[in-house]
């Protein structure tokens, strides 16, 4: 009996992807980075996208380009057509990684002007944190958090909150700027918010309260009022804290002072509801105005004297009382007379602008040159 013959299938050389996808007509995709394609989703993963785009491998969308459209993703379901560019054309394993960013960026603009009119809460994941805020993404749109609009809880060490999602709600939105700022106290802290609210709504310009200052910053001073039992703060600009020049806030008051506060300032709707926007407030505004006590005493010619606060290139200037000063015109004193901050100089009175605030002041001089006095 003849020795059974082995089969030509069984000797033929083992066939490769490349060439079964060329049998039947099938030829693979060349992909270049920042490619703009089209996928059709397969499936929607935790952490993972996949997309069908044609090629021999299937696409990922994984790790940050995850992460920046994570809200759009989850929104997706299998067989849905979505927009990608190419991150990395073919990886060890063959699968291209891909971002979804740009689509949904293009779908977030219109969900977040929903959202703030809706005043509906988002997710966001916080991408970096400072002292200023928290830089945060939302479907590839960034926005960012500044600190005053940051619930107590997560203020005190916002570092740990990169990588993390959190809850928030838009104060403002711009579009063409591609400007998008969020409030998350308005969500950690709203039962506190409604109620500084309403307290803050009865409030008005140029009414006065007694509070406490409770913090110095490089700007200014907080101070807390109550209104209704409801502790409300306010800013005191630098500006604000005294009738005399002050360059550094504790110049003028402590921490735990208390202090008379006039309002000067509300904030908007917008802000109010965010609470990152507080009422401003003056001391000193608080109290008299000593310049108008200053022209009632004060006449052209009448010799004053006081102590040189500041030389600039306009000249000295000179404060006669608390609140009150004059300034030396530089073209008034003579190149061989030395004024400098510190000295008790010994002046008279050129002008008073009332409508301005302003004394002109001419230097008195011992041994006078022609024209002066």
């Amino acid at each position: 009996m003849a020795a059974k013959q082995p089969s030509k299938t069984s000797s033929a050389p083992a066939q490769t992807m490349d060439q079964l996808l060329a049998k039947v007509g099938y030829e693979p995709k060349g992909l270049t980075r920042g490619q703009k394609i089209e996928g059709v989703v397969v499936e929607v993963l935790p952490n993972i996208l996949i997309l069908d785009i044609g090629a021999k491998s299937e696409g990922l969308v994984v790790d940050r380009e995850y992460d920046s459209a994570r809200g759009f993703i989850r929104g997706l379901k299998a067989g849905d057509k979505v927009s990608a560019t190419v991150v990395v054309p073919e990886r060890e394993d063959g699968q291209a990684i891909l971002s979804v960013r740009d689509t949904a960026e293009e779908t977030g603009w219109g969900d977040l002007e929903i959202a703030g009119k809706e005043g509906r809460e988002l997710e966001v994941r916080v991408e970096d944190a400072n002292r200023g805020g928290l830089s945060v993404i939302y479907n590839g749109i960034s926005g960012f958090v500044p600190s005053s609009h940051m619930g107590s809880k997560i203020s005190n060490d916002p570092q740990l909150l990169i990588g993390k999602t959190v809850k928030v709600k838009i104060i403002e939105i711009d579009k063409e700027n591609n400007k998008l700022v969020l409030s998350e106290r308005a969500v950690s802290e709203s039962e506190i918010l409604e109620a500084q609210q309403k307290a803050i709504s009865k409030v008005k310009e140029g009414e006065k309260y007694k509070g406490k200052v409770v913090a110095l910053v490089s700007f200014g001073a907080f101070v807390q009022i109550e209104i209704d039992s409801v502790p409300v703060d306010g800013l005191v600009h630098v500006s604000e804290l005294s009738w005399q020049k002050v360059s550094e806030p504790s110049q003028a008051v402590k921490e735990g002072q208390e202090v008379e506060v006039v309002v000067i300032g509300k904030p908007s709707k917008s802000e109010s509801t965010g609470g990152g926007s507080r009422l401003a407030f003056s001391i000193k505004q608080a109290g008299e105005d000593p310049f108008a006590q200053a022209v009632k005493k004060y006449k052209p010619e009448q010799k004053v004297s006081g102590k040189v606060t500041r030389v600039a290139d306009a000249g000295a200037f000179v404060e006669l009382e608390t609140g009150v000063e004059g300034l030396i015109q530089a073209s008034q004193i003579p190149a061989d007379s030395s004024v400098k901050v510190g000295d008790t100089v010994d002046c008279y009175i050129e002008s008073i602008d009332i409508k301005s605030k302003r004394i002109a002041l001419g230097l008195a001089l011992k041994a006078a040159p022609m024209g002066y006095k």
